[in-house]
């Protein structure tokens, strides 16, 4: 099976609050236990990247680094036609711009499920959105 991460599952996997982390961690080792593999788009390195470069915290930078290199995590470049859907699905579902590209990127990519802490999400039609347990 192939998960989505959002952005949150991902810090909260790396610079997560510890009860965040550990719920993250265990349910991704669950997930690897059954053989899921995952996926991310391009924008999810934006928005980890961005407080290790802005507070120029190295050991933060390189834990994100490590963790968006692993190999069972694939990233997903986003193409012309992508963000026209993002923003159908913006339109459509009141979503917020990166979510809806969030969204689009793992629609296109063929991924079964959209892992996520955010419940607003959880109303998505098009994929089925697994809240963090």
């Amino acid at each position: 099976m192939l998960y989505f991460l959002d952005t949150n599952i991902v810090v909260y996997l790396v610079a997560g609050q510890p009860s965040f982390q550990q719920r993250a961690r265990d349910h991704i080792a669950a997930l690897e236990g059954v053989g899921s593999s995952f996926a991310i788009s391009e924008l999810t390195w934006t928005e980890c990247l961005v407080t290790p470069h802005r507070n120029g915290t190295g050991p933060l930078l390189l834990d994100y680094l490590r963790f968006l290199s692993r190999p069972n995590l694939r990233t997903i470049s986003m193409s012309a036609a992508m963000y026209h859907r993002a923003a159908t699905i913006r339109g459509v579902h009141n979503f917020g711009l990166a979510d809806s590209l969030h969204l689009t990127a793992a629609v296109e990519a063929g991924c079964d499920r959209f892992l996520t802490n955010d419940q607003g999400l959880a109303s998505f039609p098009d994929l089925t959105v697994e809240l963090l347990s």
